[in-house]
């Protein structure tokens, strides 16, 4: 038997039940220098700096996150750990390439059958301070700003939201309305609360290579058309015969692309996109079985280190 330290202080790892798969028992209460390898999620920690043997960091937010650019281990850590102390969706070694999730066990499809002839933007932060000068986030706040979108997310944030050009008035835009409802990004009660807009904005993070999340997924389960910015190598990888609205086919205009979405039968949108989601595309982005997809990787780094089971 080999033993595994999984720390994550967001996914609160130290109340984890042991677990072991294929001669590995993973654990969040082993202490660190009792482990064969560290595998650390998502959060930045010194104990991927101070162990010496086999480690991975899987991650999931963009590139541009606070965890690679601004935290003092998480700015170490991208410089020192190779690839293969990596996992996360834009590894450039492909073997630890692991995509973002973007649903947890059931894509089930929960709909209302009376919608609005609107859009629905759920963004939890607007950007920051200096949102405007952000090429990333520039083409979804204006997006999500116009007065054909309900706009929802965390209030909190949005209570310090700066509109450009002025930028001396602060708090929230005349078309937010709070937070939305449902647990967490996944759940039935918020896909369904989705399914009352004819038209999703999904444009988060679209800039990224690999990068694929929930938000184009939850609009497809919600029956919604979506409009989304797709990536190239995502539109190859995971929309292969999924129907969406792209702001690059009006030039990037929110007023264009928003009066065509809303113009558009719904059901062609679902008919087809109904199909993309039971095609398969996306079994490997099963938050539920997150694991299956690090333990092998896991497993490599020990026996690649001279320490197979």
């Amino acid at each position: 038997m080999k033993y595994c330290r999984i720390v994550s202080e967001s996914f609160k790892s130290k109340i984890w039940e042991d677990f072991e798969i294929d001669g590995i028992l993973y654990s969040g209460r082993l202490p660190l220098d009792k482990a064969d390898v560290l595998l650390a999620l998502y959060d930045p920690t010194d104990e991927l700096l101070i162990f010496r043997g086999p480690k991975l960091w899987y991650t999931l937010e963009p590139s541009w996150h606070y965890h690679f650019t601004g935290h003092p281990v998480g700015k170490k850590l991208v410089q020192v750990l190779r690839p293969d102390e990596r996992a996360f969706y834009n590894n450039k070694n492909i073997e630890f390439r692991v995509p973002h999730p973007t649903y947890c066990k059931t894509l089930e499809c929960d709909r209302r059958q009376e919608i609005q002839n609107k859009a629905v933007a759920c963004v939890t932060n607007y950007g920051g301070r200096l949102w405007f000068l952000k090429k990333h986030i520039w083409l979804r706040n204006w997006m999500v700003l116009r007065s054909e979108v309900d706009l929802f997310g965390n209030p909190e944030k949005w209570r310090n939201f700066r509109a450009f050009p002025h930028i001396w008035l602060k708090g929230p835009p005349p078309n937010f309305l709070g937070k939305p409802p449902g647990k967490h990004q996944y759940d039935t009660e918020y896909i369904n609360f989705l399914s009352n807009y004819k038209v999703c904005i999904c444009l988060e993070n679209t800039c990224e290579p690999y990068y694929f999340t929930e938000k184009f997924v939850n609009a497809v389960r919600a029956g919604c058309i979506p409009i989304y910015n797709a990536h190239e190598t995502v539109a190859d990888r995971f929309l292969k015969n999924a129907k969406w609205i792209d702001p690059k086919w009006f030039g990037y205009s929110a007023k264009r692309t928003i009066k065509y979405a809303l113009s558009q039968d719904i059901n062609d949108y679902r008919r087809i996109n109904d199909k993309w989601l039971e095609s398969g595309i996306l079994a490997d982005t099963d938050d539920s079985k997150l694991m299956e997809r690090l333990h092998p990787l896991v497993k490599k780094k020990l026996q690649t280190c001279g320490v197979s089971k």
